[in-house]
């Protein structure tokens, strides 16, 4: 069995049994899929220029 501490703020009920009903649903997905093989990547957001524009340069 798990347990949970809660060290900042003070929830109420219905916030606690919220907080526990999402971390059962994980675990129970979590054991019925079984732990990942291969973590997935990351994706990086799509930058559709460059970073950095020096002033005055060429733009095509």
């Amino acid at each position: 069995m798990a347990s949970i501490r809660i060290s900042r703020g003070n929830p109420t009920s219905e916030e606690t049994a919220a907080v526990a009903a999402l971390l059962v649903a994980g675990l129970r997905r979590l054991h019925e899929t079984g732990p990942s093989a291969e973590p997935r990547p990351r994706r990086l957001p799509h930058r559709p220029g460059p970073a950095y524009r020096a002033p005055g340069s060429w733009a095509s």
